[in-house]
């Protein structure tokens, strides 16, 4: 019976100049949910990572802790096991820049919150977080409006288009029983609204997805059936559970 487990990548750097690469308590989330798998027998059969650097960080952490509980049940990384797919990707950090600087330009509020956030973003903490998911929200919003897409910059369109397409490739019956699919909290966000044919805005789930949450899908009578959804129980310590 085919498991399908959708995890975003461990805690990255958002405090740093490249957000694409974990920070040391990032790898240990990752670690800790790869051993906490294996100890529960759940080894991955298939890992599928999007191409970002933070998404394969966070699959060979998860590896090195299911390998701490058993290394014969889990296959090296060859082309058949560990699979990369970038529809999986999340949206290009510059994307985020880009929009910021564009709605700043013509928005006094935002502009406000842009430079409040600019202040406290190094010191992280809830503050910065707020701040930065009511940045985030409005960005978004505004680049799926459609109504002004910057040169070189992703529409919002293909990005839903293609993180559909991977959903559709991926949630569908397979040979092998666990597929471990590492992401970003905005594919997830669509994904999971689309599993769970909710109503309402498809971007509602992505500022709580926590970094290394499980949300897992079983396949049941014909259909991929949801079991949990972002899920932490390798991160019983809620000080220690981390959303960006």
């Amino acid at each position: 019976m085919s498991v399908i487990y959708l995890i975003r990548h461990g805690q990255a750097n958002s405090q740093g100049e490249d957000y694409d690469l974990l920070t040391p308590r990032g790898k240990e989330q990752a670690f800790l949910l790869g051993k906490y798998m294996a100890s529960n027998e759940d080894f991955p059969d298939k890992i599928i990572v999007g191409t970002m650097r933070r998404h394969k960080e966070t699959a060979e952490s998860f590896l090195e802790g299911a390998r701490s509980v058993d290394s014969a049940r889990v296959p090296e990384i060859d082309p058949n096991f560990f699979q990369q797919d970038s529809n999986w990707n999340e949206f290009h950090s510059q994307l985020w820049k880009t929009y910021a600087g564009y709605l700043a330009g013509i928005r006094p509020d935002f502009a406000k919150s842009l430079a409040l956030f600019s202040q406290v973003r190094l010191k992280g903490g809830i503050r910065s977080a707020a701040l930065f998911y009511k940045l985030t929200e409005e960005i978004l919003n505004f680049w799926r409006e459609g109504s002004y897409t910057p040169e070189g910059i992703e529409t919002y369109a293909h990005f839903e288009s293609r993180v559909q397409l991977a959903s559709t490739k991926y949630f569908q019956p397979s040979s092998a029983e666990r597929v471990f699919i590492f992401t970003s909290g905005t594919p997830i966000s669509l994904t999971l609204n689309r599993m769970l044919k909710q109503d309402q805005d498809m971007l509602t789930w992505m500022p709580w997805i926590w970094n290394t949450s499980l949300s897992v899908f079983r396949w049941v009578r014909g259909a991929y059936v949801p079991i949990s959804v972002n899920f932490l129980p390798h991160i019983p310590d809620k000080k220690n559970r981390t959303l960006y």
